[in-house]
């Protein structure tokens, strides 16, 4: 039987993807600098507030592309541009921003959480443009810290258990995210594709209730496909990778809802 225990940390974890804090503050820059960096800002976070999930791509810098189409998206319903701080000579900074996102729980009344995520950006190109460390976005162990951090920084609505939940139901909303995360491994996170060849990679489920798989954006000249995309608990899923004639190496995305982690797969060819 499956458990009314679907986790629907949308907020946490969607925030937490791109926060990083290790950014140290580099003095006061010229206005001007500062202005046009809180513009960018600004109009990522409506992009993100409006659903314009597209539009904002083109704000973020060419080597967390990959990452943005494929994580999560955080469901902003207002915000506020706390703090920046800059450092080496201007060209990099740290954006503070306080944000009102959903908090969903499976049998807990609907609320509101309120998370100050920080966001790293750099100049180039004549603009800014936000940046990840993708070792840092593809660790589960980090992105449990930067999740732990959010809960901590953040205030949650109070929400009150249902007067007839299930016997599995756990009494109060956990703050720890170490139960919910981690709980899909692939038994092959490295791969190696000629052209015209497949390969099969299990994804197994340790959780306490089912999850859901999404594939991330396609690597050029190759062909991703799931046999399912709903795995309950104990059960497994196989990811099938089919090199056409001219295959593209690189790392392949996939998203865990509701965690909304990323599990990442390195496809080298030959």
């Amino acid at each position: 039987m499956k458990l009314m225990y679907r986790i629907a940390l949308f907020a946490l974890l969607g925030a937490a993807a791109f926060a990083q804090t290790d950014t140290p503050p580099a003095g006061k820059p010229p206005a001007e600098v500062e202005q046009a960096l809180r513009a960018r800002v600004n109009e990522l976070y409506t992009l993100l507030k409006n659903h314009e999930y597209r539009k904002a791509e083109g704000l973020i810098a060419d080597d967390t592309k990959d990452y943005y189409y494929a994580g999560p998206k955080q469901d902003v319903h207002t915000f506020e541009v706390l703090d920046i701080e800059f450092s080496d000579r201007f060209s990099h900074a740290k954006a503070t921003t306080k944000c009102s996102e959903p908090l969903v729980v499976a049998g807990f009344p609907p609320g509101v959480i309120t998370l100050k995520i920080p966001t790293l950006w750099r100049f180039e190109n004549g603009n800014w443009y936000l940046y990840e460390d993708p070792a840092k976005i593809a660790s589960p162990s980090g992105l449990q810290g930067k999740v732990q951090a959010a809960v901590e920084a953040g205030t949650a609505a109070a929400t009150a258990p249902p007067s007839e939940a299930p016997k599995d139901m756990p009494k109060e909303i956990p703050k720890d995210p170490a139960f919910v995360l981690g709980k899909l491994q692939v038994d092959k996170p490295e791969v190696t594709l000629a052209a015209g060849a497949t390969e099969l990679i299990t994804i197994g489920n340790s959780s306490n209730g089912p999850m859901q798989l999404e594939l991330g954006y396609p690597l050029k000249g190759i062909e991703a496909k799931l046999d399912r995309t709903e795995v309950g608990k104990g059960e497994k899923a196989v990811l099938t990778l089919k090199a056409g004639k001219e295959p593209a190496g690189g790392t392949f995305y996939l998203r865990v809802m509701p965690t909304q982690e990323v599990i990442t797969i390195h496809v080298q060819v030959k």
